[in-house]
């Protein structure tokens, strides 16, 4: 049978709704090749919604669009098949309306949308930028470094930046989304892709399928428990293979991996259009997340409790907002907040999400928990753990664990992407939290919550 031929019998197979044959085809077709994950990941999705429906614990509609899901997901893996080689291409509609790379202009496009949002915005690129927090704004104020000078910023390294906001986004919805599946009843979220994730080594988390995670993490959380709905709506229309949502983010995470595989040369005539249409649908995929300017990103650094005879308690909270980068002239200034709150206190050295517009009112609502999560420890603030005192919030999010070795990986928000000759980046910091540590003790408490807390999900699902 040619290659053609068997691809043409799977999507029979699909057209017959016989999704198990499929898989189980693809699966030991596949069984060397760099889309198996791929493959793993939908039939583990597969088992585990046929499981949920035995079970009773979802509804046939949601039944139904996760299997529609999957069906889809396969189709495009059979056309990425056929195509392969091939150089992904900007959905029509964006083509029509290329933004040049060379220009800052772009940023002031995007407060529009924000303003929609119902959030007071600025008219800086600066300030535009912020309301995307310090795990994307980074990326994004490092897009506009040196625009003319290529010389400090090649084109390829100017893509690097660009690829990195778009990853930086999808890791940061799936932390939102895992953080909530942390809280679930840890029956109904054994899923593989779960697992899977959990048991990331540093070195895959590079190219690790964050889109897939997204979907799956989004379809476990139950929509009465969503602390971010956006997303949901957001997730539906990725899982449209006829939007342009679907197909910008297509655009982008193949190019970002032909950038990794040194299929991108820096000396490609066509290099500086790559630049204009990758900008063109980063714009376009910032535009649809805009709601994350609904939503407050804070470091609570340390809680005091301050109580004398005869009055009420007193929680003093420290706290970072990680929405601004802080600039050279500010790093001897202290970063971190104080606020005095009566009664009440949020969870202590964490990384908190907030739903609202100002820190200052979220922190008031601290009294109602539906109001934030905790995106700890998926996102920590290191300076919290130092031994020695630092004044601005240094966050570290979660990469892996050797597999289950016993040490935890984490990268600093800063990190920029290995690729060609750039593989070793010396400015690039890892955290590594152990049982013991004996040069930082006060990561050994964190050890024992990363264990409590992925312990139950990093078991084999029964």
């Amino acid at each position: 049978m040619t290659n053609q031929e068997f691809i043409q019998n799977i999507r029979n197979l699909i057209a017959q709704d016989d999704l198990i044959p499929a898989l189980q085809k693809l699966r030991g077709a596949l069984e060397n090749a760099p889309q198996l994950n791929e493959i793993l990941q939908q039939s583990g999705r597969f088992q585990y919604i046929r499981k949920q429906i035995r079970l009773g614990t979802v509804s046939h509609a949601e039944a139904i669009l996760t299997q529609n899901q999957i069906r889809f997901g396969i189709l495009d893996l059979l056309t990425e098949i056929e195509s392969e080689g091939a150089k992904p291409t900007l959905p029509a509609n964006l083509s029509e309306n290329i933004v040049e790379s060379r220009s800052d202009q772009w940023v002031l496009g995007l407060r529009q949308d924000l303003l929609e949002q119902g959030v007071s915005v600025r008219n800086t690129t600066t300030a535009i930028m912020e309301h995307y927090g310090w795990l994307i704004e980074v990326f994004l104020q490092k897009m506009l470094t040196n625009l003319d000078d290529d010389s400090k910023c090649p084109p390829l390294l100017r893509l690097s930046y660009m690829a990195e906001a778009f990853q930086s986004t999808l890791r940061y919805l799936c932390y939102v989304q895992v953080a909530q599946i942390f809280k679930l009843e840890k029956m109904q979220v054994q899923h593989p892709a779960v697992r899977e994730f959990l048991l990331l080594s540093e070195k895959q988390n590079t190219e690790y399928d964050y889109l897939n995670l997204l979907i799956i993490a989004t379809e476990i959380i139950p929509t009465d428990k969503d602390f971010m709905p956006q997303i949901a709506d957001f997730v539906q229309e990725l899982s449209n293979t006829q939007s342009d949502v679907y197909k910008t983010a297509l655009f982008l995470d193949k190019t970002r991996r032909r950038l990794l595989k040194n299929e991108i040369a820096a000396h490609e005539t066509d290099t500086t259009a790559l630049l204009d249409e990758y900008l063109t649908a980063l714009i376009f995929w910032l535009r649809n997340l805009a709601f994350l300017a609904k939503y407050r990103l804070v470091s609570i650094k340390e809680i005091n409790l301050n109580y004398r005879l005869g009055t009420g308690k007193k929680f003093i909270h420290r706290y970072g907002e990680l929405h601004g980068i802080y600039t050279a002239t500010d790093k001897n200034a202290a970063d971190y907040n104080t606020k005095e709150i009566e009664d009440k206190c949020t969870y202590n050295q964490s990384v908190l999400l907030f739903r609202g517009k100002n820190t200052d009112d979220c922190l008031d609502k601290i009294d109602d928990p539906t109001t934030y999560i905790s995106l700890s420890p998926l996102v920590i603030d290191e300076t919290v753990f130092a031994d020695t005192p630092k004044q601005t919030p240094e966050i570290y999010y979660f990469v892996g664990c050797n597999g289950g070795s016993g040490c935890y990986e984490f990268a600093r928000f800063r990190n920029e992407l290995p690729f060609g000759e750039r593989l070793i980046i010396s400015s690039n910091k890892f955290l590594q939290v152990k049982k013991q540590n004996n040069q930082q003790a006060k990561l050994n408490d964190l050890f024992k919550q990363l264990e409590l807390v992925f312990k139950p999900f990093k078991t084999s699902q029964a």
